[in-house]
């Protein structure tokens, strides 16, 4: 099973460092790998319509004004990217939207044209069990990219990581989107049988 420690230890044996026992050892290794761990891993999730961090639920109005025809809806709570918005009775018509902070409320809103609206989102996934072995390689690679540098003072590992880091995310993009076409296709032709 895939955790925070492995990929730190995945990261840091990139960089030809030893591994780590721990990530609350007192160390500039376990120090900088807890320090750039999330805002890494946020940013990758980003980066793609990752299968394993994909959501969609209803969007939950709140009472702000807006000009008509919209409406404002809470920014999904676990949303790290918002990727398509939709009227809840016609799922293949994406919607436009806006996101902003509204500053009497203190939260992220969408604004959108529909009374009843769905979103499709990328959410923040903090159970690496559920990351794709893919993934798990891109974001090690990151990680080690982001702190090359520092740990090892070597510019030029940092460039040769950044180059497997660049090949590794476009193989597990395609791999992901390889997966999603294959269910997308067995759900297709199972519809049709029927």
């Amino acid at each position: 099973m895939v955790t925070k420690l492995n990929i730190c230890n995945l990261a840091l044996a990139q960089l030809g460092q030893s591994p780590l026992t721990a990530l609350n050892e007192d160390t500039e290794r376990a120090r900088r790998l807890n320090l750039f761990y999330e805002p890494v891993r946020d940013e990758l999730l980003r980066t793609h319509n990752w299968r394993f961090a994909s959501a969609e639920n209803a969007l939950i109005r709140v009472d702000i004004p807006a000009p008509a025809p919209d409406f404002v809806y809470k920014y999904p709570a676990q949303a790290l990217f918002v990727r398509r918005v939709f009227h809840a009775n016609a799922v293949q018509q994406s919607l436009p939207f806006s996101e902003f902070f509204d500053e009497s409320t203190q939260q992220r809103v969408l604004r959108v044209p529909a009374a009843a609206a769905r979103a499709q989102y990328t959410r923040r996934i903090t159970d690496e069990s559920i990351f794709d072995p893919g993934f798990v390689k891109a974001f090690s690679l990151a990680l080690a990219c982001d702190l090359a540098v520092t740990l090892t003072a070597d510019s030029q590992l940092a460039g040769q990581l950044w180059t497997k880091y660049q090949l590794a995310l476009e193989e597990a993009r395609r791999s992901n989107m390889m997966e999603n076409f294959q269910q997308i296709s067995s759900h297709d032709a199972f519809t049709e049988v029927r």
